[in-house]
């Protein structure tokens, strides 16, 4: 009896300690630091951020591993898109307001880079329209740790000295691509807090 009880306490114990998926209804959502919203049309699955920066966000429909419509909003000049020690021997480049769109690429790469990612190839880099405004898109390719290939867009714009970036990525087969069209409504749908 004594060790079923304890089975149990340390079951409910992990279980509370587990992060939770919050359901994304259609509708306007503010993402991140609330600056940005979408409208989104399908219900997504908000992915528990355990090390998440106050500006992101990250939804999946099938998990975290198949697909993922990440958001960056409002990171502010000085910051890093991803979280590390200022003594780790890879850095990430900071965000400067006044970076070139060559910039701005090369510090998306970097991020990843510096998260583990041996193998990114940028297929394309082009202007977009993006918070009424030209923003800029890339399209990019790479393989994670785990060695399944990820395809990549994101949309990229510096407003008021701030980045604002929507990115879609998934496992280069079917999920990125059953995900592209709800992506592009994602970006176009996209507005500031006034």
């Amino acid at each position: 009896m004594k060790n079923t009880l304890m089975v149990a306490f340390a079951t409910l114990t992990l279980c509370a300690c587990v992060p939770t998926y919050k359901l994304v209804k259609p509708g306007a959502v503010p993402v991140g630091d609330g600056s940005l919203s979408v409208t989104p049309r399908i219900e997504w699955n908000e992915v528990p951020g355990i090390q998440r920066q106050v500006w992101e966000d990250e939804w999946t429909q099938n998990g975290p591993l198949l697909e993922t419509i990440g958001f960056v909003s409002g990171l502010p000049d000085g910051k890093s898109l991803i979280k590390h020690r200022k003594k780790d021997d890879a850095q990430v480049a900071v965000f400067r307001a006044d970076m070139t769109p060559n910039d701005l690429v090369s510090m998306v790469e970097s991020a990843y880079r510096v998260a583990g990612v041996t193998v990114f190839a940028v297929d394309s880099v082009s202007p977009a329209p993006f918070l009424g405004g030209t923003g800029l898109k890339m399209n990019y390719r790479y393989s994670p740790g785990d060695g399944i290939g990820k395809r990549g867009t994101a949309v990229l714009r510096v407003v008021n000295g701030r980045l604002y970036l929507m990115k879609l990525e998934g496992v280069s087969s079917h999920y990125y691509e059953a995900s592209q069209p709800e992506f592009e409504h994602l970006v176009a749908s996209a507005t500031l807090k006034k």
